[in-house]
């Protein structure tokens, strides 16, 4: 399913849902940062640096482009 699917899907809910769902999100984007998961977020980084971090981090990009 892509982003735009998942997005349509989400509009379609409640808005008691949809803030639950926003608060998860949130909850999860931001407990990443705290953890240090991501050292990468807030840095310049330049070109080559920032393909390394969307390869490494979305694993199914790769693989997707690479069909």
């Amino acid at each position: 399913m892509s982003a735009t699917e998942m997005m349509r899907q989400i509009e379609e809910l409640p808005v008691q849902e949809q803030e639950e769902l926003f608060v998860l999100l949130t909850q999860k984007v931001l407990g990443d940062r705290r953890s240090g998961t991501q050292p990468w977020v807030g840095q310049r980084l330049s070109f080559d640096q920032a393909c390394d971090v969307v390869f490494r981090e979305n694993r199914q990009l790769l693989s997707e482009l690479a069909t």
